[in-house]
């Protein structure tokens, strides 16, 4: 029997239906794959639909990978696995804080050892500063990041910035007025994961997991959008002075760095609407002088380094 263990956080239910058609294909073969499973949970709990204070609360303790109490693995889940599967989200450039506070435990160390770890992510559009440190959370508990799934909101830019945060405030996933494109992971891409699933699965199967990656990106399983991934590193280093700059008032919800949490908001808001269009341009006009570094880039963000 192949054991493989299921992790994850899902604040809004998405990455929980993902999953669902992800491991389809390992469902219905149970003579062969042993499935276990383990939600993450957290005290306290982050409420969904988010409050617009709660939600940019979340926000230093997220850049600066803050760790909150989680419930423990049940002593019976703890042992070897040939395969652990981690669903995660993106907040804040970041692992979100169930998430990172899971592979930082002591728990995520014992079971990951010399284990290889999948990733299955469901997020906005921005994710590559997030996959980096869920990187070296699993080399630094000694397993193998062997590959990755990423699925985001294929939404013009700007106007996913407002559709995910009427879904976020609101907790209704559907088109705003009518008119908006839906928030979130589009019902086709949540459906087609069983897709790659099936794929994972005859990796499994022939026993070369090492290969899985390679045929991941071909399927299509990792699109990186170059300027973003640009962008990203920067705003990243940005977030974390910000952050730092919030957490002097305190920590979350500590009245005190209200002020501070408002003036980042308006800030945030800004650098979405008014650079972030300036720095895709400059992005695209330099593009040939840095080709071969962005070439570079894509390839690691997509696991092929």
């Amino acid at each position: 029997m192949f054991k493989i263990l299921v992790v994850h956080y899902s604040q809004s239910g998405q990455l929980t239906d993902i999953l669902s058609n992800f491991l389809e294909t390992f469902k219905k073969k149970p003579h062969e794959y042993q499935l276990f499973y383990h939600t993450i949970k957290t005290e306290p709990e982050f409420a969904f639909p988010w409050t617009s204070a709660r939600f940019y609360d979340a926000f230093p303790e997220s850049v600066m990978e803050s760790r909150v109490k989680i419930n423990s693995i049940p002593k019976e889940l703890i042992q070897k696995y040939d395969l652990i599967i981690l669903g995660y989200q993106v907040w804040y450039l970041s692992l979100s804080i169930p998430i990172s506070s899971f592979v930082q435990s002591e728990d995520f160390k014992k079971i990951a050892k010399d284990t290889a770890v999948f990733s299955v992510n469901a997020c906005r559009n921005m994710w590559y500063m997030a996959y980096d440190r869920l990187n070296f959370h699993i080399e630094k508990a000694g397993a193998k990041h062997l590959g990755h799934l990423v699925l985001y909101d294929k939404t013009q830019n700007l106007i996913s910035v407002f559709t995910i945060i009427y879904w976020m405030l609101g907790g209704i996933k559907d088109r705003y007025l009518g008119i908006f494109p839906k928030p979130g992971v589009s019902d086709e891409d949540i459906k087609s994961s069983a897709n790659y699933g099936e794929l994972l699965e005859k990796h499994v199967r022939s026993n070369q997991l090492s290969q899985v990656q390679t045929e991941m990106v071909k399927a299509g399983s990792v699109h990186v959008l170059p300027h973003m991934m640009s962008m990203e590193k920067k705003a990243k280093r940005i977030f974390q002075i910000w952050a730092k700059f919030v957490l002097k008032k305190g920590g979350p919800s500590n009245p005190n760095r209200a002020f501070r949490l408002k003036l980042f908001k308006y800030y945030l808001l800004f650098m979405i609407y008014f650079v972030s269009t300036i720095a895709m341009l400059l992005f695209y006009l330099f593009y040939p002088i840095n080709a071969r570094k962005i070439r570079k880039n894509i390839r690691h963000f997509q696991g092929l380094d």
